[in-house]
């Protein structure tokens, strides 16, 4: 259920390292220095900001909690929110109209098979 509730694993699950050992929470944030969260030599230095990525989730993320179909999307990636936002926690809006669309149409094919099958 965890998964569901906080799918990005940017930052708690997976780290990206550059060839120069540098640490990220995920490929996506390689060389934004603001989210370089250590060294592979130095050990994380970025406590506050793996902390922050741990924290977010669809029960902190405002505009998921009251949404039908987070436990299917999850919030959506920490990096696209950011590159569509400048912001990890706002969810990317055309990712959760997508989403909702996918969830709407297998519903929909699920009850067609079940009512004329």
């Amino acid at each position: 259920m965890y998964k569901r509730i906080a799918a990005c694993g940017a930052g708690t699950e997976y780290l990206a390292v550059t060839p120069e050992g540098d640490l990220y929470p995920c490929h996506q944030f390689v060389g934004k220095h603001e989210f370089m969260i250590g060294n592979l030599d130095t050990g994380i230095k970025n406590n506050v900001l793996r902390e922050r990525f741990r924290k977010i989730n669809i029960l902190t993320k405002e505009e998921c909690r009251g949404c039908w179909a987070k436990l299917y999307c999850s919030g959506g990636c920490h990096a696209n929110s950011y590159y569509a936002y400048g912001d990890i926690i706002k969810p990317e809006e055309m990712f959760c109209a997508m989403q909702k669309k996918r969830l709407e149409c297998a519903i929909m094919i699920e009850t067609d098979k079940i009512l004329y099958a």
